[in-house]
């Protein structure tokens, strides 16, 4: 019994012991869970956008933010900085946690203008003579004296510069949000409508649909997105991914620029319906292609009579799933005057040769690529589903030919089949980077 005792003694005299230790650690360990800043200082170009970022932010906690200079810099309820104007700014974080508030800190902005393009220069008129200069020489009596013509040379013509894009914060997250193509309460969405346009291209009557953003007016002007379905499907294609919902939400949280979304049908030609007979025929995917004409000479035009379109390659975007990123990839590279960004979500076979009879492709790995002046001033974006097997290695392969080739882009995975949740993750990242 003794032993026994002293046993236990020594049992209460440890478990005492480490209670103590865990009361005196406990305060220790929650101070070290405190929240605080992670970003200090934030270096942006005037139009450039950056979210601060919080450590150990606590769940029921809120957190807000406030500029000392508006009109320089302006920051979201999320935290996401938008630069204005050039100048040196300080955000204000604050978290209220259980009724009490406390400051977190500031963080600096520093500002900077970003760099115009420079402008093509106008040759300066000639400035006609005032008075005719004297004659050296007396002429004969039949003959009018008059001066030399001066020959003004002409200047060579400077070509129109190449608009930059506006400046962005690259990064490698291409993760989606919780609910990032739901309705949210308290935001308000654009509205859907179908338009129809006459087509020189097929000889028909075509129709698209059309997202306008809220509040949408014709006194404004906003850079379009043309958004294009696979090979199976048509203008109502990418409704199954939630257009509506997905870039609604990026511009209520300030991580994306109004704009109209144009979904047309991909299929010119005169019998334009989904899934025909002739489906995996080089006949059928050479309609797809067809879609670059329909595009060009028939919807654009139709869009900038209709609706308030900015204009311009930094205002003009074009991406697509499947197929339709096929089409993105194909139309953006030939037509880099118009397009200043390009997206491809699980891009279709077929712009680089591939085992299929009669499709030699739309480029040979040597020529996918940009013209080297367009280089820097486009943004494009492929993305490729692990769980693929539908378009298997197609998108890699395009991404080893352009970097190959020296075409700067981004490329990442998503762990999806080819369906929408690949397809609406591409929507995601490609809207909150474009513009």
């Amino acid at each position: 019994m003794l032993k026994h005792t002293k046993s236990s003694r020594v049992l209460t005299g440890l478990l005492l012991g480490s209670l103590v230790i865990g009361l005196v650690s406990a305060p220790v360990s929650d101070a070290a869970k405190k929240a605080s800043l992670k970003t200090k200082k934030i270096t942006l170009t005037v139009g450039q956008k950056k979210q601060i970022q919080i450590k150990n932010k606590k769940k029921k906690a809120v957190y807000s933010f406030k500029s000392n200079k508006k009109a320089m810099a302006s920051v979201s309820k999320k935290g996401i900085v938008q630069a204005k104007k050039a100048g040196n700014v300080k955000i204000t974080v604050k978290e209220k946690y259980k009724k009490k508030t406390r400051s977190l800190g500031t963080v600096q902005i520093q500002i900077k203008q970003k760099t115009k393009p420079v402008q093509a220069s106008k040759p300066t008129p000639a400035v006609p003579a005032t008075s005719t200069p004297a004659a050296t020489n007396t002429p004969p009596a039949n003959v009018t004296a008059s001066p030399e013509p001066t020959i003004t040379p002409t200047p060579e013509p400077t070509p129109t510069p190449i608009a930059t894009l506006p400046p962005r914060e690259e990064d490698d997250n291409y993760d989606t949000p919780k609910g990032f193509d739901q309705k949210k309460s308290g935001v308000t969405y654009g509205s859907l409508r179908q338009i129809r346009y006459d087509s020189t291209t097929t000889g028909t009557e075509r129709i698209a649909n059309v997202i306008l953003p809220a509040g949408y007016s014709k006194e404004k002007k906003y850079p379009v997105l043309y958004l294009l379905h696979g090979i199976g499907g048509d203008h109502t294609e990418w409704l199954g991914s939630n257009p509506v919902q997905v870039i609604g939400n990026l511009i209520a949280d300030e991580m994306a620029s109004e704009m109209i979304v144009v979904m047309p049908n991909v299929r010119a030609r005169a019998d334009d319906k989904k899934d025909p007979d002739d489906q995996f025929t080089v006949e059928h995917f050479k309609a797809f292609d067809n879609f670059i004409n329909d595009l060009r000479y028939d919807l654009m035009p139709y869009m900038k009579a209709h609706y308030p379109i900015a204009e311009g390659r930094a205002n003009t975007a074009i991406a697509g799933l499947s197929m339709g990123g096929r089409e993105s990839i194909y139309i953006g590279l030939t037509m880099p005057d118009t397009f200043g960004y390009i997206g491809a979500f699980e891009p279709a076979v077929g712009v680089l040769p591939y085992n299929h009879e009669g499709d030699d492709g739309l480029f040979t790995e040597d020529t996918l690529k940009l013209p080297d002046e367009y280089n820097d001033r486009t943004y494009i974006l492929i993305c490729k589903g692990t769980k693929d097997t539908t378009v298997g290695d197609a998108p890699l392969n395009y991404h080893n030919a352009l970097t190959k080739n020296g075409t700067p882009h981004a490329y990442y995975t998503v762990d999806f089949g080819h369906d929408h949740s690949a397809w609406k993750n591409g929507l995601y990242n490609f809207a909150r980077r474009i513009f």
